[in-house]
């Protein structure tokens, strides 16, 4: 992906957090938190006023289903080069949209303000600060030795993945957290979030430490 696409991505992703920010604000002072707080919908009303938050929501759905997309198309674009013999062609500012698992501290808010802990999966975006590293393999041809590199950081990045899931799962299993049972459920998506987003890191970056490693061990030999 060009560098100018990467740095589009990003701006869209912050101008739709901004606008959410904003609406949301707007929405709690002059709106009486309509759309912010739990309402039923079934007894809905249409309001001027309601636009901001609308059209901030509306944003964040489309912006989140390009990102779908994009991905999608990249995995495409994986399994063709992966025909040719060659990893695929990424650019390293790709790594910026791990700035977006910042927005599951957003949850906290929205929790305080109105129950909603949905927010807090999105510290899966953290993840995607390793393609990062899988920009810097960029057309890289894979040899045997690449092949098994990469299913051995693979392997590796699924063991730690898996474990600390199972830890997780074992103490949130003892009982409430904190003697309150949404704190359990909290902990359980922030854990399986955070867990999610450090296999798919690992998975990038191990694969780039063991070929530079072999690199560097052939340079010096």
């Amino acid at each position: 992906m060009k560098r100018n696409k990467v740095k589009n991505w990003v701006g869209y992703g912050i101008f739709c957090v901004l606008c959410l920010l904003i609406s949301s604000w707007y929405a709690i002072t002059f709106n009486d938190s309509r759309l912010v707080v739990p309402m039923d919908f079934n007894d809905y009303v249409f309001h001027v006023k309601d636009l901001p938050m609308i059209i901030s929501i509306s944003l964040i759905c489309v912006y989140l289903f390009a990102l779908v997309l994009m991905f999608i198309s990249m995995e495409r674009e994986q399994r063709e080069t992966e025909e040719a013999g060659v990893t695929r062609k990424l650019n390293p500012k790709l790594g910026w949209l791990g700035l977006l698992g910042f927005l599951g501290f957003a949850g906290f808010w929205t929790y305080s303000a109105d129950g909603t802990i949905f927010p807090f999966a999105f510290f899966l975006f953290f993840g995607f600060f390793g393609f990062f590293y899988e920009g810097k393999m960029s057309g890289t041809f894979m040899d045997e030795r690449f092949r098994e590199n990469a299913a051995y950081a693979q392997l590796k990045a699924y063991r730690i993945t898996f474990s600390i899931m199972h830890v997780a799962l074992i103490i949130l299993c003892q009982g409430k957290l904190f003697g309150n049972l949404e704190y359990t459920l909290i902990a359980a998506i922030i854990t399986l979030s955070l867990a999610l987003a450090l296999g798919i890191f690992l998975s990038g970056y191990l694969l780039y430490r063991y070929d530079h490693d072999e690199q560097t061990d052939e340079c010096e030999e």
